[in-house]
C-alpha cells in the first residue's frame, strides 16, 4: 500500500518549498541542477495521482481542503518562478545567438581578408 494521499501532497509541497527557497538565492537559472525541471515534474505527477486516489472521506476533510490551498499556493508560486526563468533563458539564448552572428560575420570578414591581401 502506497502512502496516504494526504501525506503525499504535504511532502510534495515540503519538497517544492524548500526547491523554491533555494531558486530564490539563484541569480543564475542555468545553475540548476540537470533533471531539475524533470523531478519537479515527476513530484507534481505524484500529486496528481493522491489527488485521483483520495477517498471521499479524506478530500472532505478540513485538513485535505487547507492542504490543497496551500499546495495550490505553492504552484502560483513555482508557476511564476518558472516563467521568470524562463524568461531570463530567453534572453540569454538570444544574446548568444546575437553574439555568434557576430562572431561568424568577424570570421567571414577575416577570411576574406586572407583571400584578399
Amino acid at each position: 500500500m502506497g502512502r496516504e494521499p494526504l501525506t503525499v501532497i504535504r511532502e510534495v509541497r515540503a519538497s517544492l518549498n524548500m526547491w523554491l527557497e533555494a531558486a530564490r538565492k539563484l541569480a543564475d537559472p542555468s545553475s540548476q541542477p540537470p533533471g531539475a525541471a524533470l523531478k519537479l515534474a515527476e513530484q507534481i505527477q505524484l500529486v496528481n495521482a493522491a489527488l485521483h486516489d483520495a477517498p471521499t472521506a479524506t478530500s472532505g476533510s478540513e485538513d485535505w481542503k487547507q492542504e490543497i490551498a496551500l499546495y495550490t499556493e505553492t504552484l502560483r508560486e513555482l508557476r511564476a518562478r518558472l516563467n521568470n526563468f524562463e524568461i531570463t533563458l530567453r534572453i540569454r539564448h538570444k544574446h548568444m545567438r546575437d553574439a555568434s552572428a557576430s562572431l561568424g560575420i568577424a570570421r567571414s570578414r577575416s577570411d576574406l581578408a586572407k583571400h584578399i591581401g
